[in-house]
């Protein structure tokens, strides 16, 4: 029996899988599992501890339009190693944390600096130059490996209640270099590399290599005629430059920089919200965070899916206006049988949301800087990254149900991305070819 050959691209989305849902259990929703054994060892407050997750949003925001120069112009594989390499070093020196400053200076120089060259930005990139039609649901399941890393964090807090939060350190550590290194040997760069097309599309040639000209003569993959309105065309390829001289580009900016406020919510004051306004206990409440990851899994597979189908700028929208509600929802919950169902839709339409923002900057603005594109959307975001969870853990510990209204103030702003995002327009031919000053010319190449 002969089974069929799979394109190397879906090779990629699983080794990215990997990788993705073992950063998530550690380091980006890991942390919350650590919020509540350090508050009760060392006695830090809420904010400050939410201050370590904005400011390694910021460094992150910082350093993603270098990670993603970096991995448009030498590929993910190299980039990685260096991020995952440090990430690991990172985890061990936790172990030895005892003060407020040695955290801090552990997560920004090893985990967040580690996390920016290691995991989202270059995965996205990997996954981006393999697919053009089937972006959508490439981008969906490699979203997942986040969600799926985020529903079994229990796991990761029982570990901490059973062996203690210092031997957990190590043993992540030791996890981030056994399991990321072998997984990251199997990315490439793009599918022109390898002889290959995007998509898996077919291959009229036996070299290794396929020049530009070449691809302009085969059947190279096009975008759904849908997202265009239009007959499907080849997708645009704008440089840095041209980017910025779109209106989409700082529509989905504004959009982005509105939804960066929700993971303050999810990774940090999730569960302590559940814990210590509602009364549940520890590993319980990491357990609610656990199913709303669980269930953004679905929505980050099933929206990815639907957007190689639909319109993607009213489909985001719609996702949005759902994500206020659910939010607004969550922030009214007063028992313990509430805590499921609303948990559930706000993990779905949060879920929904993350695979897309990869997949219409892709269908915007092309493979060929999609790195240095979305690194300097990431940038723009920087703002609220860093301030909303800093802010809800100052309402949290100076006003009665401060959580609460952290939540609402963010489900209501949500509604402004839903209208932002329905304004951006897709960048049409002639594309702006004005060219940046000398000094930096090179970089938008």
């Amino acid at each position: 029996m002969f089974l069929p050959k799979v394109f190397y691209g879906w090779k990629i989305v699983a080794a990215g899988i990997g990788i993705a849902t073992m950063a998530s259990t550690f380091f980006v929703y890991g942390f919350s599992a650590f919020f509540i054994p350090w508050r009760n060892e060392f006695g830090w407050s809420r904010g400050l501890l939410g201050g370590v997750v904005g400011l390694s949003r910021l460094e992150g925001g910082l350093v993603a339009p270098i990670s993603g120069y970096l991995v448009d112009k030498y590929g993910p594989r190299k980039i990685m190693y260096f991020g995952v390499g440090l990430m690991g070093i990172g985890f061990i020196l936790l172990r030895w944390v005892q003060s407020l400053s040695a955290l801090y200076l552990v997560f920004l120089l090893f985990l967040a600096m580690g996390s920016s060259f290691g995991t989202g930005r270059p995965l996205q990139v990997a996954v981006a130059n393999w697919f053009i039609k089937k972006r959508g649901r490439a981008m969906g399941f490699l979203m997942s490996g986040y969600g799926l890393g985020g529903s079994i964090v229990f796991i990761f807090a029982m570990l901490i209640d059973n062996l203690g939060w210092k031997t957990a350190t190590v043993i992540a550590g030791l996890c981030m270099w056994g399991i990321g290194f072998p997984l990251i040997s199997i990315l490439r760069h793009k599918p022109e590399q390898m002889g290959l097309l995007p998509d898996g599309a077919q291959v009229n040639k036996t070299n290794d290599t396929i020049s530009k000209f070449e691809k302009k003569n085969m059947n190279f993959p096009k975008p759904p005629a849908h997202f265009w309105n239009k007959d499907s065309r080849e997708e645009l390829e704008l440089n840095v430059w041209q980017a910025l001289r779109t209106r989409a580009f700082w529509m989905l900016a504004i959009v982005y920089a509105i939804f960066s406020g929700v993971p303050g919510i999810t990774t940090v004051h999730l569960a302590p919200f559940l814990a210590e306004e509602l009364g549940l206990e520890y590993v319980v409440a990491v357990g609610a965070l656990s199913l709303f990851v669980f269930t953004s899994v679905g929505g980050r597979i099933l929206f990815g899916i639907v957007a190689d189908y639909v319109n993607l700028q009213i489909l985001v929208a719609l996702l949005f206006c759902v994500l206020s509600f659910s939010i607004f929802l969550f922030s009214t919950i007063s028992n313990l049988s509430q805590i499921p169902l609303y948990v559930c839709a706000f993990g779905l339409a949060y879920g929904g949301v993350i695979p897309l923002r990869a997949v219409i900057q892709g269908y915007f603005f092309g493979r060929k800087s999609f790195g240095t594109i979305g690194g300097l959307l990431q940038f723009v975001d920087l703002p609220a990254t860093v301030a909303a969870p800093i802010w809800i853990g100052f309402l949290a510990d100076s006003l009665p149900g401060g959580y609460r209204i952290g939540f609402k103030a963010i489900a209501f702003i949500i509604i402004f991305a839903a209208i932002a995002v329905l304004f951006a327009r897709c960048p049409q031919e002639p594309l702006p070819n004005d060219k940046p000053p000398k000094f930096i010319a090179k970089f938008f190449k």
